[in-house]
């Protein structure tokens, strides 16, 4: 259903814009909300006094970057701060490699992560957010700056010296990933209220679930090609990325969390101990098998039958172990190609109805 919205597009004063879906946006140099629904009102992109040039103008006495009181307003801070603090170019150098860290189709509302049993767990590291490992996941609170529509006019604006075009093509994807992300965690008031409680919205004080959906409600259907290669993607395992980050990055882990080195090796002591167990009841049969054979040449008959009794179950429990191990491994396979799979037709399917959505786009 088609929509109209005021947009101020530089240089030109503001404009009224007619888009069918947030796509006519990300083609073009518009923000990808109505400026009626942005959630932060303190800046204003205006005109210098005599100058032609626009800048980044704050309501409040302090002049800085909302969320970030270090940062002036008129320094060239800005861009460096907020890629420093939503960028996640560490993954996206994994590339389409982040299929094998076990991904989610879609991130989970955070009400469904607390029916789970999942422990919430703030975090201000980019490359962590939604990202889960044992029976935590975390999450970055929403940066306040990306919900005013001055700043989206401040990143869009071409005509802005003070933003290399690779900076503000970075930034711009990597923002609008972020705040997909939240289109995806918050969906119902119960969702909301628990980022309220979490401090994920920290920030928003005195903002309804109303007002809130209605920005958000923005970032529903960002097509892939919208967002950094991160956002392509759900919810990814730690465990996962720090395995493959050894192969492909040529680094030992990607993330670390624990502080402690039995918090770190503990996550290994299932798998040795199951390879300890497997070995040690193989080790043992053909011990009792050895044994048995070297007094086998007895005359006691009740003794031959003990020994073959003893050796027929050390060779079963040979045979079961094995057998154990590999259907493990063959379990974990199916496993894991029946999710790449419906993962790979989900993305699929995606990608076919987001090329549909772009081509029914009116063209400017």
């Amino acid at each position: 259903m088609a929509e109209e919205f005021s947009a101020s597009t530089s240089p030109s004063p503001t404009a009224t814009v007619s888009r069918s879906s947030t796509t006519t946006a990300i083609l073009t140099n518009i923000p990808p909300f109505e400026e009626a629904s942005q959630l932060c009102t303190t800046l204003t992109y205006t005109y210098r006094s005599a100058e032609k040039s626009r800048f980044l103008k704050s309501h409040v006495p302090d002049q800085t970057l909302p969320d970030a009181p270090r940062i002036p307003l008129d320094s060239c801070q800005v861009i460096t701060h907020c890629l420093a603090d939503i960028d996640t170019t560490p993954m996206d150098r994994l590339g389409e490699k982040l299929w094998w860290s076990g991904p989610t189709i879609d991130l989970k509302p955070l009400s469904e992560h607390v029916t789970i049993d999942f422990r919430i767990q703030v975090t201000e590291d980019p490359t962590l957010h939604c990202v889960w490992t044992d029976n935590i996941i975390f999450i970055k609170p929403l940066p306040l700056y990306l919900c005013s529509y001055a700043f989206w006019e401040y990143l869009l604006d071409t005509s802005n010296n003070s933003i290399s075009p690779e900076e503000r093509q970075r930034l711009r994807m990597t923002s609008l990933g972020f705040l997909k992300s939240y289109a995806r965690l918050i969906q119902h008031r119960s969702d909301f209220n628990l980022a309220r409680k979490l401090d994920l919205l920290g920030s928003f004080d005195g903002i309804s679930f109303e007002e809130f959906t209605r920005f958000i409600m923005a970032f529903d259907e960002l097509p892939d090609a919208a967002v950094n290669i991160r956002w392509r993607f759900g919810e990814l395992c730690l465990d996962s990325l720090n395995f493959f980050s050894a192969f492909y990055l040529r680094k030992w882990h990607r993330n670390r969390y624990e502080q402690r080195y039995g918090a770190y090796f503990q996550r290994f002591f299932p798998v040795v101990l199951f390879m300890f167990a497997l070995f040690s009841v193989s080790l043992s049969a053909m011990q009792v098998i050895l044994g048995g054979r070297q007094l086998w040449d007895t005359d006691n008959k009740g003794l031959k039958k003990a020994l073959g009794l003893f050796e027929w179950f050390s060779i079963e429990s040979i045979a079961w172990s094995l057998a154990f191990g590999v259907l493990f491994m063959i379990w974990w396979i199916c496993i894991s190609t029946a999710e790449a799979l419906k993962a790979r037709k989900t993305k699929k399917g995606l990608k076919e109805k987001l090329k549909t959505m772009v081509e029914a786009v009116p063209q400017a």
